[in-house]
């Protein structure tokens, strides 16, 4: 018999992740909800006010710093219960309505940039000195000088931030494929015994001093993302398709220099890297 992994309503409470930390309850979480499309709602009203002053820009990005904070909370308290049993169809469902929400809010602040951009960065920096509150953004707005070609009209940044939560399918399919719908026959160490593998144990078998309990861990776990090949490859091509799109539309040459220039990283410093 295979050493099994104790189910998570086996695991004693203080080595559990405690989504009450967060919401007290899912009644807690659902009201949060409900709160958050009002703030949503009100930061909507901001659009096309930027560019009265400092004070209006200044109120916009402190409450654009909320509104990431609160969705943020709201997305993890449901991902804490998908992440623990992807099979667990309520904590899906949870994690679903977090996503298009999140979704929803890319949209929604979608006008942010477009508008700071058609304000012009000397107004913005003038702004800033004028405003120690608003000096506070100077590596955000200097950010932004740097990725403004990229940067589209609001519209089209507003279908960019709706789009999130359906492009995140082809990365959610494989998380389901891979921790949910994958089986893995056990691996055996040199005097037989089995040892159940897992994606949370399968790293600690590919170290196990046990050269059997290796090998054959390895083999298992391959053969069954072999016996998906086809699938795995089709959500690996959709992927690529999203980040092609993504590039073409905010104008980069390529996807992997559309990728770099989310942390300011040069093509070439990733080309050396590898060559290295």
């Amino acid at each position: 018999m295979a050493t099994g992994v104790p189910h998570r309503s086996e695991v004693t409470t203080e080595h559990r992740w405690d989504a009450t930390s967060i919401f007290p309850s899912d009644e807690a979480w659902n009201t949060a909800i409900d709160g958050f499309s009002a703030e949503l709602a009100t930061f909507g009203a901001l659009r096309g006010r930027l560019h009265e002053g400092p004070e209006v820009l200044l109120g916009a990005l402190q409450q654009l710093d909320t509104l990431v904070q609160h969705v943020g909370h709201i997305y993890v308290y449901a991902s804490l219960f998908h992440e623990v049993d992807t099979t667990d169809q309520d904590a899906k469902a949870k994690s679903d309505r977090a996503m298009g929400l999140f979704g929803q809010t890319m949209g929604t602040i979608a006008f942010v940039e477009p508008e700071m951009i058609a304000i012009g960065f000397p107004t913005l920096q003038q702004w800033m000195e004028q405003s120690p509150e608003l000096a506070v953004y100077r590596h955000n707005v200097s950010e932004l000088e740097r990725r403004q070609a990229h940067v589209r009209s609001t519209e089209v940044e507003q279908v960019m931030g709706m789009v999130m939560d359906a492009f995140a399918s082809a990365t959610a399919t494989h998380g389901i494929l891979a921790d949910a719908d994958l089986r893995f026959d056990p691996a055996r160490g040199i005097e037989g015994t089995e040892r159940e593998i897992t994606q949370g144990t399968i790293q600690l078998l590919l170290t196990d001093p046990d050269r059997e309990v290796r090998r054959t861990a390895w083999e298992q776990y391959s053969d069954a993302h072999l016996a998906t090949k086809n699938t795995m490859a089709n959500v690996i091509a959709t992927g690529v398709k999203q980040h092609v799109w993504q590039a073409q539309v905010r104008n980069y040459p390529s996807s992997l220099e559309a990728a770099l220039s989310e942390t300011n990283i040069p093509v070439e410093v990733f080309h050396q890297l590898i060559a290295t």
